[in-house]
């Protein structure tokens, strides 16, 4: 819990460092970046739970668990694209589309990372 709110506090600093906003601009930006946030913060930890399902059927792998695996992967990737592309619409209604799109581009940039940082760390299946 406290690394993921570490996360957030960190990211929100660099997003909107990023984003270039007037202060009209933030102002509008950061109660719905917020509540994406709150959103994305649900996604972390559903990502995290899949982590430590796989850990814990690493060295017993099943087909069974690893469907279950699967499927869970996918949806949480699919839940990913859809709050972001929920989110974009919101943004849409208050800032320019050229923000919004920086906001996507940043957004990517940031989940990439974090992408990055776990294939380093997860093992493939054995």
């Amino acid at each position: 819990q406290i690394l993921i709110s570490q996360i957030q506090t960190d990211k929100r600093a660099v997003v909107l460092q990023g984003m270039a906003l007037s202060d009209a601009e933030v102002k509008a930006f950061t109660p719905i970046y917020d509540a994406y946030q709150k959103d994305r913060k649900a996604l972390f930890e559903r990502s995290s739970d899949l982590l430590n399902k796989y850990a814990s059927n690493y060295d017993t792998m099943t087909d069974d668990a690893a469907k279950g695996i699967l499927r869970d992967f996918f949806k949480i990737r699919k839940d990913r694209l859809a709050l972001v592309e929920s989110y974009a619409k919101k943004f849409g209604k208050v800032l320019p589309e050229s923000k919004v799109l920086r906001w996507v581009q940043i957004e990517n940039k940031l989940e990439t990372l974090l992408d990055v940082q776990a294939a380093r760390i997860v093992p493939l299946t054995k």
